[in-house]
């Protein structure tokens, strides 16, 4: 019987250059199989290589071969089954390379990982920036420590996120008129005396008006491989210095006021406006025309009249009186009027303001605004026309009702409640610049259809004259040609512009032009927008009237 060895660790030793564990094919007295060689390798003193399944299914087939075989080799077959492995390194980017990841695979009987292969391979990838040195040392010694074959991995280095700048704002110090009248004096129970709006706004020299918040500039970013990631820079703007108003000596951000009066705001900045200050305006005190801002601590009175370049602020009541103002109106209180004759639309007050109205209620006035009108309670009865919105709601947005009347306003209708059960007759109209700009758009598709037309036919002479014999006089009616056709070509181009402006504008009113009533709409309420008209005919709950999809909707409005 042949003499057969033990399946044991003496078939293992290393090849020459110490790389690879080789397996000693001889005819041995146990089963050979991948589990046992398996066995086998890990009981060993090389389990630290890296077994290679392959090498181990080679080696059985081998030990096979050699059972069958009749005449053996003299010279014994030798089957590597492991490896010996050094530490392996890759490192990979985000898509931005604002991280450097390594992952490390620790090292199978060979050499680990090496703080000079490390930043070697760092620096054939060019990452200089944000390197994280603790980090390496870490995975240098992680590297020594770890479990044969085992993975671990870190962020290595950290690029640096730009630094957007942010523009320059600015930061009103003092209320307006208009804010401070229209809050009525808490008393110290808490409750609130509508009766006492406090004292009216004014400043005195060097009051702080607004400061500057200057804008940052911002830095740049870069990534871990030295890129410069470039940063928005923030925008500065000047403070507007207005009437009456100048920067502070010690601080250029600050703005003062300069004399006594009445605060306003600008785009950037502030002015002040210079200020009439009058207890009534009645019989005994006579008509007031001022050039410059005026500040009625009363009421006007029936009859009596009031012209001021800046705004107006009166604390009290405005009755039956002509208003005009440059600036703002505020009324504390309210605006009432009468109607002239009974049935007529001409009433006993009028108001015209270039700037906005603000009151708690107005009735019977015929209203004039450049802005928009805000009224907190009611509006009834009244010819109102204004640019902008018409708000009739208090802050709450639990009060404010506009009964009657005729509304004209190129923005939109904001309020709790419109119309009556009784029936009377609420118009609103929001047709505003609808006519001028589908009456543009008109003209200027007309126009376009002619420079149209007149191009093809400039292209259908540039074809004859391509047939004509070659002659100077050909080449003249050749460049004139394309000179007129280049001509035309930007005409056209002006006019589309001009209609994809058109077409935002209109798509602007269309947004725009809304009607709003958060709790309730009676019957006998006719609206207008562009070339559509609608009329409730019964009680509606929250409703928004509007243009969707170019059609008139009276949906549910929704907060």
């Amino acid at each position: 019987m042949e003499n057969k060895q033990p399946l044991t660790s003496n078939l293992l030793r290393l090849s020459a250059d110490k790389k690879q564990l080789l397996l000693l094919i001889t005819p041995v007295q146990d089963e050979v199989s991948v589990p046992s060689l398996t066995r086998l390798f890990q009981s060993s003193d090389h389990a630290n290589l890296k077994l290679s399944l392959k090498g181990l299914n080679e080696a059985v087939q081998s030990f096979t071969r050699l059972e069958t075989q009749k005449e053996r080799s003299a010279e014994l077959e030798s089957v590597a089954i492991a490896d010996r492995l050094h530490a392996q390194l890759n490192i990979s980017f985000d898509p931005l390379k604002m991280v450097a990841k390594a992952v490390v695979t620790s090292a199978y009987g060979g050499l680990p990982l090496t703080m000079e292969q490390l930043k070697g391979e760092m620096d054939e990838l060019e990452i200089t920036e944000g390197i994280i040195v603790k980090t390496l040392t870490l995975l240098v010694e992680k590297s020594k420590q770890a479990k044969a074959g085992s993975s671990f991995q870190a962020s290595i280095a950290k690029g640096t996120q730009p630094v957007q700048g942010t523009d320059a704002t600015f930061k009103r110090l003092v209320e307006t008129p208009k804010e401070r009248l229209l809050k009525p004096k808490k008393n110290e129970d808490g409750t609130v005396d509508m009766r006492n709006l406090g004292q009216l706004i004014t400043v005195k020299p060097e009051t702080q008006l607004m400061r500057k918040i200057p804008c940052i500039e911002g830095t740049d970013g870069i990534t871990v491989t030295g890129e410069i990631i470039p940063h928005e820079s923030g925008k500065d703007f000047s403070l507007e210095l207005g009437e009456n108003t100048h920067l502070c000596e010690t601080d250029e951000n600050l703005l003062l006021a300069s004399l006594s009066g009445i605060p306003k705001v600008l785009n950037n900045g502030m002015k002040v406006d210079d200020v009439l200050i009058i207890s009534n305006v009645d019989v005994g005190y006579g008509n007031v025309e001022y050039e410059g801002s005026v500040i009625i601590e009363g009421d006007i009175c029936d009859g009596m009249a009031v012209k001021a370049t800046g705004d107006i602020t009166v604390s009290g009541f405005v009755e039956s009186a002509h208003l005009e103002c440059g600036g703002d109106l505020t009324v504390g209180k309210g605006i009432i009027g009468h109607q002239v004759e009974e049935g007529s639309h001409h009433y006993s007050c009028e108001i015209k303001s270039e700037g906005s109205v603000t009151a708690s209620f107005s009735q019977y006035t015929k209203i004039e605004a450049g802005l928009e009108v805000n009224i907190k309670q009611q509006l009834l009865h009244c010819n109102v026309a204004c640019k902008g919105d018409i708000n009739v709601i208090d802050e709450a947005g639990m009060k404010g009702t506009i009964l009657g009347g005729f509304l004209c306003t190129n923005g939109g209708v904001n309020t709790v409640s419109m119309g009556a059960s009784a029936g009377s007759k609420t118009h609103i109209d929001l047709i505003g610049n609808y006519p001028i700009l589908m009456e543009n758009k008109k003209q200027i598709n007309h126009i376009i259809q002619a420079e149209s037309d007149k191009l093809q036919s400039l292209i259908d002479a540039q074809r004859k004259i391509d047939i004509l014999p070659n002659s100077e006089k050909k080449q003249t009616l050749d460049a004139r040609l394309m000179l007129t056709k280049e001509e035309v070509k930007k005409h056209l181009s002006e006019l589309n512009t001009n209609l994809n402006d058109n077409k935002s504008d209109l798509q602007s009113y269309f947004e725009n032009a809304k009607v709003v009533t958060q709790k309730e709409m009676f019957n006998d309420v006719s609206i207008s927008i562009g070339r559509d008209k609608f009329r409730s005919i019964r009680k509606y709950g929250p409703t928004k009237v509007c243009i969707k999809d170019f059609k008139m909707l009276a949906e549910p409005f929704k907060k």
